[in-house]
């Protein structure tokens, strides 16, 4: 099969070199917007700095698209006119809508679509898969796939740019660990994703919560600012206690040294699906839609990990209260966070109620007192409600019976305070810190 590589950036050497190694594929044409990029090939390998003219050329059966993301869906859908097979490095596309006019794209005119996802065949997961247990063994699944992205991406400086990569580490590392775990477990379903640590646009951190047609859930730790080495693993928790572990690392001590056999498998996959025909769609497209799903969630919340959203405000208690309710009858507010002015005067509340919802009933309750805020402010849920003698819970959020007057901050603690067993006294200091995980 002839192939040709559109795109001679950071990750092309790891294809070049499995089409060098397979015997059944033979590299004719390479095609890079920079001319200094176009030396060092093999005879006959044919250079062009357009990838139409490439695609002209009558050179190639099927491409390898290495380029920035936002490239992707243009590039990609010319092969597909051309009647070229495609390999597209992960992620497909930046729009979901877009890689899914890819597939209606492949399909009229008879080509091959195939998303290149290099970690489903890393030996440690496919052994992962293999020795899966039935899912009513399974408690739940775990992922790391943790990096700094400056070490992996050499001089290719658009993985950083929000325009041309569309995102961080979920577009970036996302795909891959999303495609790793759906290798092993099934299809999977996003239930909720937070970003963080975000950087001119681009998310350096994020959490993803996910859930397998089972119902088991799977959550996924990404970091591109991971400070010594990496971290790419899955793990299994078993409901008896065992763990089930694929470290993809494992026994591949060089950087980047378990690439070798992964993309092999890429070349060697998309020669077989070419020459007898896929079992079933592409994954590509869908990973894509989780990656969107993610965004559509992350970029709303006003929630980012390791992002300081606001400096800690203090107040002092103005007046103590010692009882304690269980029958108090308090509302939530369906309010995500409340402003305060300087002066302002607030009742603080702890409860074992855990509210969570617009009108939840509070009845389980104990007074701290009253506390002056001296400067103006936001107060949030999830905010770490601190005292004299250290943290005592978080902000669950505001019941407002009292108000215009006053409202009554609620603190979700372990166990039902009052300012007796505190042991406050008038001036001691509460603070209030949050907007970091």
């Amino acid at each position: 099969m002839r192939i040709g590589v559109i795109g001679v950036g950071v990750i092309a050497p790891f294809f070049l070199q499995a089409i060098e190694d397979d015997p059944e594929l033979r590299l004719t044409a390479v095609c890079d917007l920079d001319q200094a990029k176009l030396t060092g090939f093999p005879p006959g390998t044919v250079m062009f700095t357009d990838h139409r003219d490439l695609l002209a050329s009558g050179l190639v059966d099927g491409v390898v698209v290495t380029l920035p993301n936002h490239a992707h869906a243009p590039v990609v859908a010319d092969a597909l006119r051309a009647g070229v097979h495609v390999c597209c490095e992960k992620p497909l596309t930046v729009h979901a809508a877009d890689a899914h006019r890819l597939v209606q794209l492949a399909d009229e005119h008879g080509t091959t679509l195939f998303t290149a996802f290099h970690r489903r065949y890393n030996t440690h997961v496919q052994d992962l898969a293999d020795r899966l247990p039935e899912p009513e063994l399974i408690s739940h699944v775990t992922s790391r796939y943790q990096e700094k992205i400056e070490e992996h991406t050499g001089a290719d400086r658009w993985y950083q740019d929000l325009d041309r990569c569309g995102g961080g580490c979920i577009i970036d590392n996302g795909p891959n660990a999303l495609d790793a775990l759906e290798t092993v477990l099934g299809p999977l379903t996003l239930t909720d994703a937070t970003i963080g640590d975000v950087r001119s646009g681009v998310e350096f951190c994020a959490e993803l919560s996910l859930a397998t047609a089972g119902g088991i859930p799977v959550h996924v730790d990404l970091d591109w600012a991971l400070e010594t080495g990496e971290r790419k693993d899955i793990t299994v928790h078993l409901k008896d206690g065992r763990e089930l572990h694929a470290d993809m690392l494992d026994g591949f001590e060089a950087f980047k040294s378990s690439l070798d056999h992964e993309y092999a498998g890429i070349m060697a996959d998309f020669h077989r699906v070419v020459r007898d025909g896929r079992s079933g769609p592409d994954r590509g497209p869908h990973i894509v839609d989780l990656v969107e799903e993610a965004y559509g969630i992350g970029r709303t919340k006003e929630q980012r990990l390791r992002m300081a959203a606001k400096e800690p405000v203090s107040a002092h208690l103005v007046k103590l209260l010692f009882h304690r309710r269980t029958d108090r009858g308090m509302r939530l507010s369906p309010w995500q966070s409340r402003c305060v002015r300087a002066g302002d005067v607030h009742e603080l509340v702890t409860t074992t109620d855990r509210p969570s919802a617009t009108g939840d009933r509070v009845d389980h309750v104990g007074f701290l007192g009253f506390a002056e805020f001296p400067s103006g402010t936001v107060i949030d849920r999830g905010d770490v409600v601190s005292g004299p003698h250290g943290p005592i819970g978080r902000v669950a959020g505001f019941d407002e019976c009292h108000a215009p007057n006053h409202y009554n901050i609620l603190i979700d603690t372990e166990r039902v305070l009052t300012a007796e067993d505190l042991d406050l006294h008038t001036l001691d200091t509460f603070t209030f810190s949050g907007g970091t995980r």
